[in-house]
């Protein structure tokens, strides 16, 4: 008999309070689950490994329940699994993957229609690969950052106001204060991006973005074009601007209308590859995950995703 298998971030009070709701109607639905909590950064992807390989073939879904890092995590520990679908149950402070792909299913009622439904859309992913550090590859969802947005998800996820901020359901507040601290320090610096072959030169470089769906960083609409299942990466640059402008622009982030701006550029590819003339911060579904250079590339329709 097949199951659903959740994987609940315990350090996420809102995810845990959610899930011990969900469980007693689990129950009275007579919806046979198994349920494990993780106990360390990381945790979650060793369990979805544990779970594919122990339990495939009973596998109805596998369903996070937690934020983006959540979902990244799960998603890497299930990477080799496409034909195991990939479920949500919001918790987090960004949840910019499920505000893309589920709306944000609110309430126990609505969560238990969702877990009903049998719809599995296939999804894109992209692949992270940190050249000449690991060959490991790293999977994700929704965006790449790279540059100043990286170097501010690094510092908001050991932030001691992230979690106070998310209690109050301010999650996106930490990445605004974050933002200002990496500022006083931060310069822009020179990179080479190579599109599908094609090689480009930027100076005064504040941020690369990589994305794979539209939002990052809690509702940031950094590449407004992405879509999760056209086969192609999208890729914005913010480049030669001044500060003030910078900041003028991140607040209109918010509803994609920094692409207007001068000094903004964008491509569509499969492959992409980035060096920079310092190592720059690099974020996946705003998980600090290292330092350019790196290669990052489009797997098309490689995930299935319960909606």
């Amino acid at each position: 008999m097949k199951k659903y298998f959740f994987i609940v971030n315990s350090n996420n009070a809102k995810a845990v309070k959610s899930f011990n709701q969900l469980k007693q109607e689990l129950e009275r639905e007579g919806i046979h689950y198994r349920s494990f909590y993780t106990e360390y950064a990381g945790h979650a992807l060793e369990i979805a490994k544990k779970v594919t390989y122990m339990n495939k073939d009973s596998i109805q879904a596998i369903i996070a329940v937690g934020g983006d890092g959540t979902i990244h995590e799960v998603f890497n520990g299930i990477k080799d699994q496409s034909d195991i679908p990939l479920g949500f149950i919001s918790g987090g402070s960004g949840n910019d993957i499920v505000r893309v792909m589920t709306k944000q299913v609110k309430g126990i009622k609505n969560q238990i229609s969702y877990l009903k439904r049998t719809k599995v859309t296939k999804c894109d992913s992209g692949i992270m690969q940190l050249v000449g550090r690991s060959k490991q590859e790293q999977v994700f969802l929704s965006a790449v950052g790279i540059g100043l947005d990286g170097e501010v998800a690094r510092y908001t996820n050991k932030a001691p106001y992230k979690k106070h901020l998310h209690k109050l359901k301010l999650g996106t507040m930490a990445y605004v204060i974050t933002l200002f601290k990496v500022l006083k320090q931060y310069k822009p610096a020179s990179i080479d991006i190579e599109v599908d072959g094609q090689q480009h030169t930027f100076d005064n470089v504040w941020l690369a973005a990589i994305g794979n769906m539209p939002f990052y960083g809690g509702g940031m609409k950094i590449c407004p074009d992405a879509r999760y299942n056209d086969g192609v990466l999208n890729l914005c640059i913010v480049h030669n601007i001044s500060l003030m402008k910078l900041l003028i622009l991140f607040i209109s982030v918010f509803w994609g209308g920094h692409v207007n701006v001068k000094g903004v550029t964008q491509f569509k590819g499969k492959v992409i590859n980035v060096k920079s003339d310092r190592p720059l911060a690099i974020h996946a579904d705003g998980e600090y995950k290292g330092t350019t250079p790196v290669t990052i590339e489009v797997n098309h329709h490689s995930v299935g995703v319960k909606v």
